[in-house]
């Protein structure tokens, strides 16, 4: 019995293996696991034959993982059956599970494989899922993740897993925890049904095949917001994942002012605003983004732009005392093009040996050993020869897709996979990697930042769906990476010029809950304004964002609200920083719990909001927000 709770075990009950306590209450049973795939017509079949279990408890499993990630006490079991194994490690709040499943019948073309199915103690309340994008259905900074409160016989599912409360008040999560083949899925109904699935990308299922599931985790939390975090970090203990996270960056990015309309003058204007401002707005990297290259810009330069060469910009702005950064999209070749002619052999093909096209593009099988060679050869020059040590690496799953490769093992996700290995293998060792456009779970060990919402672009409407996002995966940052939260802009009209290619559109209230979102966001922190238009109070606005934490607020809302609106940064010392805000169109009033005796101050006005105790109450009008620091008294 430990924190109140007695440990798991695995037993048969029903003919079926359960997750049990050592007290006999059920946590999950009725397990099993099987196969779903196409009938004649359109006749869906289920395949679970009658399973006859055994169970035993047994030593400690051994391998590439590390299983210390689960703690000190672990029990380790595993029940079969003539065509299913499953192996457990379970604590008193985590259960650590994989299985195999062998295909008894004839061949057939799976669609799903429930790698485990079962009926959890409690009907469910509340859920928190993420939404799939892209042909092969992956979790990245575009797909939804929205809350559900159950009705009856309700049901969600998940990409990569899913946080979940039950009718007690239990807050649990249910994820993947391994990504070796398989995207995974996850399962629920309000009557306590769930699944842990795999999406199988593959022609035939032959007769006796067996799959392997990675690894889930279902863990137990007394409180869901400080619980997530868990969950990332365990990923990152469990798959020893190296700890390679430098500090994140700050910096400048071209993107949202200039998109493609960049040139060797944007580098020089922009660079000497930022010397000027050096001393209030610390930044660290500039960044070239789209537009520097022809076709996906891996390395063709538009000379015209940039007639003195990639290799030389990089050594104008270290000039600077600032890191070179790059935009790259790896996947997308113009089936036109040079590469696409040269080597036919290097791209995904469709059952007919064909190049699967997208957009007229075909797309890159990081599995070929030529495919191998042009990407060690690429991220070599960009980051030793031509000095580049940022990389937004952009625009991946757009571009992933269901195929035949070289090796005929590989799916969508062991190509991407090996794609991001072997750019990581292959860059200097003080080269940061962004992930952008890419899933976000299955390729966080090869990556020092990951993007985690769409793109913020213009109009107030873009940053309520980019801070849904961001606020939500909060647990990410400095756990499984660094998140970049997208660009900050506090430009108006006035400060644009015929440069520019996206007119922003916000009030000077909706630039103050852009500015208090980004205070609290955590992780990476890039400008995308045109720094010589902007004014000396613009740039004020900038540098109140110094010094910062890096550490991603809390949202206290999480299971309540669509977007979170209460985000808690914790303490510094005697103080603890909190955002309200309100993205709806109506006032809303906004309640914070203290522990005893504060003073509270704004922090963009350095209003004084007076003396508080236990709780602080305030009403704030649509769009707007505030940004509070309470400091103990």
């Amino acid at each position: 019995m430990r924190n109140g709770k007695a440990d798991m075990i695995v037993e048969i009950r029903n003919d079926r293996p359960a997750i049990v306590r050592e007290d006999a209450s059920a946590v999950l049973t009725a397990i099993y696991t099987g196969s779903r795939y196409w009938g004649s017509t359109y006749n869906v079949l289920k395949s679970y034959p009658k399973q006859q279990w055994s169970v035993r408890e047994c030593a400690p499993f051994s391998g590439e993982k590390d299983f210390s990630a689960l703690g000190e006490k672990v029990r380790y079991f595993i029940a079969e059956c003539a065509d299913s194994r499953l192996y457990a490690a379970l604590t008193d709040r985590q259960a650590l599970l994989r299985t195999e499943y062998q295909n008894m019948g004839a061949a057939k073309t799976p669609d799903t494989v429930i790698s485990l199915g079962g009926i959890y103690e409690n009907r469910l309340e509340r859920a928190m899922y993420h939404g799939v994008s892209c042909d092969v259905g992956v979790m990245d900074m575009n797909s939804r993740t929205d809350i559900m409160r159950f009705v009856e016989n309700g049901f969600c599912e998940s990409a990569v897993h899913m946080p979940l409360s039950d009718c007690s008040g239990q807050a649990l999560n249910l994820g993947f925890v391994t990504f070796d083949r398989y995207y995974g899925r996850v399962f629920a109904r309000e009557d306590g049904s769930v699944e842990f699935r795999h999406i199988v990308e593959k022609d035939r299922l032959e007769e006796g095949e067996r799959i392997c599931s990675d690894w889930m985790l279902l863990s137990f939390y007394e409180d869901m917001t400080e619980g997530l975090p868990a969950y990332s970090r365990f990923l990152k203990e469990f798959n020893r994942f190296e700890n390679r996270c430098q500090a994140a960056p700050v910096g400048f990015c071209s993107w949202y002012y200039y998109m493609e309309n960049i040139n060797e003058r944007m580098l020089t204007e922009n660079l000497e605003t930022i010397d000027r401002i050096r001393d209030r707005v610390p930044m660290e990297v500039f960044q070239i983004d789209s537009g520097w290259g022809y076709g996906n810009q891996n390395g063709a330069v538009k000379e015209e732009l940039f007639p003195k060469g990639m290799k030389a910009y990089a050594g104008v702005i270290r000039s600077y005392g600032l890191k070179p950064g790059l935009w790259l999209s790896p996947f997308n070749f113009e089936q036109d093009g040079e590469t696409v002619r040269t080597h036919p052999e290097w791209f995904i093909k469709d059952h007919k040996g064909e190049l699967i096209l997208h957009e007229n593009c075909a797309m890159l099988d990081a599995t070929h050993p030529g495919a191998q060679s042009y990407i060690r050869e690429l991220y070599h020059k960009l980051t030793y020869d031509w000095g580049y040590r940022y990389l937004k690496i952009d625009i991946v799953t757009h571009f992933m897709t269901r195929g035949h490769y070289h090796d005929p093992q590989a799916s969508s996700l062991t190509n991407v996979r090996e794609y991001f290995r072997l750019a990581r293998e292959a860059s200097h060792p003080d080269t940061y990697l962004l992930g952008c456009t890419c899933p976000l779970f299955e390729v966080a060990e090869f990556v020092d930042g990951s993007r985690i919402s769409v793109d913020i672009f213009e109009r107030w409407e873009s940053l309520v769906k980019a801070f849904d996002r961001v606020f939500k995966r909060y647990y990410m940052n400095e756990e499984l990476f660094l998140s970049d939260a997208d660009c900050l802009m506090v430009r108006k009209r006035e400060n644009e010029d015929g440069d520019c290619r996206r007119n922003c559109t916000r009030t000077d209230e909706e630039i103050r809950t852009f500015l208090t979102a980004i205070y609290v966001a955590g992780g990476a922190l890039f400008f995308s304004d045109k720094l010589p238009l902007l004014t000396e109070s613009q740039i004020g606005q900038y540098a109140a964002l110094f010094p910062r934490t890096t550490r991603a607020g809390r949202p206290l809302d999480l299971m309540e609200s669509w977007i979170p609106g209460i985000i808690d940064q914790g303490y510094e010392q005697d103080t603890r920083t909190v955002a309200l805000i309100n993205w709806g169109e109506r006032q809303r009033r906004f309640t914070v719990s203290l522990t005893g005796k504060h003073h509270a101050k704004e922090h963009w006005t350095g209003e004084d909001l007076g003396i508080w105790t236990d709780t602080f109450q305030t009403t704030l009008q649509p769009h707007c927000s505030m940004l509070i620091h309470f400091a103990k008294i």
